[in-house]
């Protein structure tokens, strides 16, 4: 887990990353801009670029880089490699190993929508439900799939008391992996959105039902932030 942390503080760094970001280019379905030699049009399920069909990825153009967003609400980020960097520094709670659970998923798959960090809410499916406890305090989690071009990973959004304090003001997410019959949480690995560190991003805000008593010390803190350089 040290060394994935390091990777990533050595990817921050680089070309690629969310601190790279310089522009956010809103391109509604149906709309269609010319964009560092590039024409890229939204499309209900993906992009047109350069008269191809693309699933949202990012696009090499010499200095910059463009990242097709989808989201519902499509959008191009902008990144420049050569543009300063703002110093920040991720930190991170120590490991626990208490802090992961193998729990059952309770089936929900209830359509909804999910609040984000723009102006347009995120189609989500609600799989299902986790339950376990923490220091005698029983938890419980949904878990969403988002309803978008590239939305197929399982995520819990969640705050805890931790949340606006020693983590990001916004909440963290956790990415679940299968074992079995088995869902693993595992809040070593919750991240910080995008969001955190770059405001060209577009984020789930967790809902409601995901805001845990408990303080979650394990997993992404908020991080430092210095100026650019």
């Amino acid at each position: 887990m040290e060394r994935s942390r390091e990777d990533f503080r050595a990817w921050l760094r680089g070309p690629s990353s969310y601190l790279a970001a310089v522009a956010r280019e809103e391109l509604p379905v149906g709309r269609a801009v010319e964009l560092h030699g590039h024409r890229i049009e939204a499309t209900s399920t993906g992009f047109i670029v350069d008269g191809a069909s693309s699933a949202p990825r990012t696009i090499d153009s010499g200095r910059y880089r463009l990242r097709l967003s989808h989201q519902n609400a499509p959008a191009i980020v902008v990144l420049d490699g050569e543009a300063p960097k703002a110093s920040v520094d991720p930190q991170w709670f120590p490991h626990d190993p208490a802090l992961r659970f193998a729990v059952p998923l309770e089936r929900d798959k209830t359509r909804r929508t999910i609040r984000s960090t723009r102006a347009q809410d995120r189609d989500s499916l609600r799989v299902g439900w986790l339950t376990f406890t923490i220091d005698g305090t029983r938890c419980r989690l949904a878990v969403d799939q988002l309803l978008e071009p590239g939305g197929d990973s399982l995520s819990a959004f969640f705050r805890d008391a931790t949340t606006g304090r020693e983590t990001y003001e916004v909440g963290r997410y956790v990415d679940l992996e299968r074992e079995g019959d088995q869902y693993v949480l595992d809040f070593n690995r919750a991240y910080n959105p995008a969001c955190a560190y770059s405001p060209f991003y577009n984020c789930p805000i967790p809902p409601p039902e995901n805001q845990l008593a408990v303080a979650i010390r394990a997993g992404e803190m908020t991080p430092n932030r210095a100026e650019a350089h």
